[in-house]
């Protein structure tokens, strides 16, 4: 039986996601290692670091970022800013299997988030190289 999502992920849960040699250079995290509006990541309530390798054995390096370190919101020059969030979505389409899945997404700032809503690339751009400086390397591919 599925995990019935949680409310709010706590802001100092770390969030663990896998990453390819690739997708780093040195110590930065590079932003086409990541994705948005929504980028899968694993609770580390749920599972342990590790578990984010099963899925692509050619990622040997563990990404993590807590929902506190998010970054603040990203301008554009008409409407709300886009804000950042951790949502809880366990055992999605996609992995089934995955208690642990989390997405951290970004939504124009107050409103609801949808999947169906178009972000401009140069919106999406700006918001990968923002949260590229914020995830952390926790294991090196």
């Amino acid at each position: 039986m599925a995990r019935v999502p949680d409310g709010d992920i706590p802001p100092e849960e770390p969030l663990y996601r896998s990453v390819g040699a690739d997708g780093v250079n040195g110590e930065d995290v590079l932003p086409f290692a990541l994705e948005l509006p929504q980028c899968s990541f694993n609770r580390s309530k749920y599972s342990h670091p590790e578990q984010v390798l099963v899925p692509r054995p050619e990622h040997t390096g563990i990404l993590s970022v807590r929902p506190l370190d998010l970054p603040g919101p990203v301008p554009r020059h008409t409407g709300s800013p886009y804000e950042f969030f951790a949502a809880d979505d366990p055992n999605p389409k996609e992995d089934l299997q995955n208690d642990a899945h989390c997405e951290v997404r970004i939504k124009p700032q107050g409103l609801t988030f949808s999947k169906n809503h178009k972000v401009k690339k140069e919106i999406l751009a700006k918001a990968l190289d923002e949260l590229a400086r914020k995830v952390r390397i926790f294991r090196t591919p």
